[in-house]
């Protein structure tokens, strides 16, 4: 894995109306790393998600992607480099599942409809669905099944960063437990930076190469799973890992 930085994060500052939610927040996110963030509701976690990518403006401070201020590029171009996933994942009922993942790389105006059409039955494959699963619709589909075909229509404009915001939190544990095996895999084989938000500690833990613990809109720990269960660095971060 290659630690040059992807994501970086400088004294960023966000508000909404007198609520500051981030304030002089610092994050430092590797190329090919698999950060989960978890806290509680409110904390920040999901406007770190839309800073990224260009959803939401920070008062003040900068962010880089690859080292280039996203305030001063192309936010569509920004945009597809970057893959997000949530929980309702919004697949067009009208569209058979192929369609729906190819949705996105057959918006670019330069465009080799074989090369496509091989990654879509590439990606399908990888978040372990079948192939007749592509001329299937929404409709036809489990959550979980849906899930995963929102995985693979993230994926298949070739994003270097793959934003993930709660996205098995609609889905029963059983499900949810295949989902989280299945990313693992995803991450493992195409060496994505994934940005995962959760609230389950559990998945938090089990996902990350690192994590992040946030509260208040300001980050408590951040360290890799192991340290964070042997050595939490405030009450917080103790509270959370021991459940008490």
């Amino acid at each position: 894995m290659s630690h040059d930085r992807v994501i970086f994060f400088d004294n960023v500052t966000k508000s909404y109306e007198n609520n500051i939610v981030l304030n002089n927040f610092n994050l430092t996110v590797n190329r090919g790393e698999f950060l989960t963030i978890i806290g509680s509701s409110g904390c920040g976690k999901t406007t770190v998600l839309k800073l990224i990518n260009g959803l939401l403006k920070p008062e003040s401070g900068n962010i880089y992607v690859n080292d280039e201020d996203i305030s001063k590029v192309d936010q569509i171009q920004l945009r597809r480099k970057i893959g997000y996933v949530i929980q309702e994942i919004g697949l067009f009922p009208n569209m058979n599942i192929e369609k729906n993942i190819g949705y996105v790389p057959n918006l670019s105006k330069v465009k080799n409809k074989d090369e496509i059409l091989k990654n879509i039955h590439k990606l399908i494959s990888i978040v372990g669905l079948s192939q007749d699963m592509l001329y299937r619709y929404p409709s036809e589909l489990s959550g979980g099944q849906r899930q995963r075909v929102g995985i693979a229509r993230a994926l298949a404009a070739k994003p270097e960063i793959l934003l993930m915001d709660e996205p098995f939190g609609a889905v029963d544990e059983i499900t949810r437990k295949l989902l989280q095996e299945a990313i693992i895999k995803i991450h493992k084989t195409l060496n994505v930076t994934i940005i995962f938000i959760t609230h389950d500690i559990k998945e938090a833990l089990k996902l990350g190469t690192k994590v992040v613990v946030m509260d208040g809109g300001q980050i408590h720990q951040y360290a890799s799973p192991n340290q964070i269960i042997e050595n939490p660095k405030t009450e917080f971060v103790r509270k959370l890992v021991c459940g008490k």
